[in-house]
C-alpha cells in the first residue's frame, strides 16, 4: 500500500520536469506530492478501507490531470487530494 503512495509520487514528480513557465514551481509542486504522501500514509494507517476508496477515486482524476499537461494543475491536484485524505 506505502509503496503504491511512492511510487504514484514518484512518477507524478518525474512528470514536472518540463513545467517552467507555470505560476506553480516545480519545488511547490513537489512540497505539495510530499505533503500528499504523508497524508496518504496516515489515511492508510487510520483507515485502510477508506484509504482504498480514495486511491480508487484519485486513479479517475489522474487522466484529467495528464491532459491539462500543467504545474497549475498538479498543484491543484495535490491540494484537492491532500485535503480529502485529511478529512
Amino acid at each position: 500500500m506505502v509503496k503504491k503512495i511512492l511510487a504514484l509520487t514518484v512518477l507524478m514528480l518525474l512528470g514536472t520536469a518540463g513545467y517552467a513557465s507555470a505560476a506553480c514551481t516545480v519545488e511547490e509542486a513537489q512540497a505539495k506530492a510530499m505533503a500528499f504522501q504523508q497524508a496518504a500514509m496516515a489515511a492508510a494507517q487510520k483507515d485502510a478501507q477508506k484509504y482504498q476508496e480514495a486511491m480508487t477515486a484519485m486513479q479517475k482524476d489522474l487522466p484529467e490531470l495528464q491532459k491539462a499537461n500543467n504545474m497549475d494543475a498538479m498543484c491543484k491536484f495535490y491540494d484537492d487530494w491532500t485535503e480529502k485524505l485529511q478529512k
